[in-house]
């Protein structure tokens, strides 16, 4: 059993490498010609790492007209980050690991800290940054992910959760305007949050920082791109929020108003179930992970009982009014 474990997983290492970097050497990037590919209502989850996101988009990508950067609604537990999968296809301004920043941070692992107030100024794009070649590339890198992975292109629905997108949320609206993308703004409770990226995670966690320090930057990082969001909705036809906790505590009843925002139809199939089997290749493991089946409704309480006074005042410094937009205290949801 043990060596049938490995295999398994040495499998599913070789199969998520492989979907990875499909797209720079499939042989549709070069005989398919990608302006011809349409592109139809793309469909972007914003919010921070942690919070959410890869649930919610496991979801929607088992929709049968869903579309990754990876796979089509059979891979729906692969890589779903174009910001990083295709990183080297895009524009320098919408990767993740965008490189102009300030020298001094030494931050060689920006995942968790691109919003800090140190690092936003870098980070931050919007319309205002727009330029014909941004536009071109950028719709091309998803035009290659339809042509790619979709059977029917013309019914294809492209499914991003690129988190570094949620501070450039203006910009993507202006590169793909006549295209209709929609935005879904996932939250979570931002005390909870902010403990678990401090001092729990990879790689805030294991920074040569106290604590303290540590709290102020997950803090500034939640604040920060949230507010980024929100500042840039006005600007976007297709937007709506979602608190995770009420997608845990009524699963269907949130998803069914995703899919009706989003204009998909929704399909039983798409929640969580006990006999779901992830594909090989996926990220977790070949047999799961956590992020899917059961739900854990009260999983906010494994962090907010750790928090100390002195946390939530550092914490509340910085989130307090954008915790209280979406009714969120140290004592839950």
């Amino acid at each position: 059993m043990i060596a049938y474990r490995k295999a398994l997983g040495f499998m599913n290492l070789i199969l998520l490498f492989a979907r990875w970097n499909l797209w720079r050497i499939h042989p549709r990037r070069f005989l398919v010609n990608l302006d011809a590919v349409p592109i139809n209502r793309p469909i972007f989850l914003l919010g921070v790492q942690g919070g959410g996101l890869t649930l919610i988009a496991r979801m929607l990508r088992r929709h049968p007209d869903a579309v990754s950067v990876t796979g089509d609604h059979t891979f729906w537990a692969g890589p779903d980050q174009m910001h990083r999968v295709m990183e080297l296809y895009l524009p320098p301004d919408l990767t993740e690991l965008y490189t102009e920043i300030p020298e001094e941070t030494n931050f060689r692992n920006r995942a968790w800290l691109y919003a800090t107030d140190m690092l936003l100024p870098s980070y931050r794009k919007t319309a205002d940054d727009a330029t014909p070649e941004m536009r071109r590339r950028f719709q091309r890198a998803i035009r290659l992910a339809i042509a790619i992975h979709s059977k029917d292109p013309q019914r294809s629905r492209f499914i991003d959760k690129s988190q570094s997108f949620t501070m450039r949320l203006s910009l993507v609206n202006s590169l793909l305007g006549e295209h209709q993308p929609h935005f879904i703004l996932v939250t979570r409770n931002p005390y909870a949050m902010c403990y678990r990226a401090a001092d729990v995670v990879t790689p805030l966690s294991q920074l040569e920082l106290t604590l303290e320090e540590r709290l102020q930057l997950a803090a500034q990082h939640w604040a920060n791109s949230f507010q980024c969001a929100l500042d840039d909705a006005d600007e976007v036809d297709h937007f709506m929020s979602l608190r995770f906790e009420d997608l845990l505590q009524g699963p269907e009843k949130s998803l069914r108003t995703i899919c009706s925002f989003a204009q998909l139809e929704y399909h039983p199939f798409m929640l969580p179930a006990p006999e779901h089997r992830f594909p090989l290749g996926s990220t977790g493991s070949a047999r799961g992970d956590h992020k899917w089946y059961p739900l854990h409704p009260g999983v906010n309480r494994l962090y907010l009982k750790h928090l100390e006074p002195w946390m939530i005042e550092i914490i509340d410094s910085r989130v307090g009014d954008l915790a209280r937009r979406w009714s969120y205290s140290p004592g839950g949801p």
